[in-house]
């Protein structure tokens, strides 16, 4: 077999998320299709993430291995994909890497707003929050994030985990140009030049847990949640029942994977 390392971005709008699914459109799914038109032979892909559906990656960490020993690079392999999905960089790689247990850790960033007059309702690419928010209130809870935390509370029942315990190394919330962040990449922004960006790197996390911590946090900015009540969320028992939904998946990006500089 040989094998690749390949960083993938991807626009997962309309799709069922990366995990391949028999009849349903997933990325997975698209990307053994092209890979498999052009080469000879078995051909299997591993990722870094399986990113829900809806949502996005700037830079997703796929490893394939492939039984054709022709040279596979990434003007190959994007001369077959879609044009929703773009390979940015390509290249060999050890058979025992495994994308998704040997990261060191992973990065999120979502994008929504919630300023009148600059609507993301009609965006693909960023989230819309209809509430008027306390921020003030809101990054008092995203600074308690950071460190070790039982996330009982913020995750999808349902996804696969042997412990609830994750470790945030950074998190914040931010107003930035989403021009500036989609420049070069496969989304737009639009006429939006002024978005939230909560960004959150974690050792790893939970099914949903994102999007239900930015749900989470819009309810505390507009009210409906303290400050103290979150702090519980995040500290005390398992609620039976969360008043709050997930947020829009279109706001949600994969934006990177990082791994030891020998396993690049």
């Amino acid at each position: 077999m040989n094998y690749y390392k390949a960083i993938i971005q991807y626009d997962g709008t309309e799709r069922m998320g990366f995990q391949y699914q028999d009849d349903m459109l997933t990325i997975q799914g698209e990307l053994n299709l092209s890979l498999q038109n052009i080469l000879e032979g078995k051909v299997t892909t591993r990722a870094a993430s399986r990113t829900d559906k809806g949502v996005h990656a700037i830079a997703q960490v796929v490893k394939i291995s492939a039984e054709d020993p022709s040279i596979l690079d990434a003007n190959r392999l994007n001369s077959s994909l879609p044009s929703h999905m773009r390979c940015l960089n390509l290249s060999p790689c050890a058979g025992d890497f495994i994308p998704s247990v040997d990261q060191l850790s992973k990065e999120y960033r979502y994008l929504f707003t919630n300023t009148p007059g600059v609507s993301g309702q009609n965006q693909r690419y960023i989230a819309q929050t209809p509430y008027e928010l306390n921020f003030e209130k809101i990054q008092t809870c995203v600074a308690i994030l950071k460190g070790r935390n039982n996330f009982q509370n913020f995750w999808s029942i349902g996804g696969i985990a042997n412990t609830t315990l994750r470790d945030i190394l950074e998190c914040d919330l931010t107003l930035i140009n989403p021009q500036e962040l989609f420049r070069g990449t496969l989304f737009t922004a639009g006429g939006v030049s002024i978005c939230w960006q909560f960004r959150i790197v974690g050792k790893g996390f939970l099914k949903h847990m994102v999007r239900h911590l930015v749900g989470a946090l819009w309810m505390v900015g507009n009210g409906r949640l303290s400050v103290e009540d979150f702090r519980e969320l995040l500290h005390g028992e398992q609620k039976e029942q969360r008043p709050w939904k997930k947020a829009d998946p279109r706001g949600l990006y994969l934006l990177k994977v990082n791994y030891e500089p020998e396993d690049l």
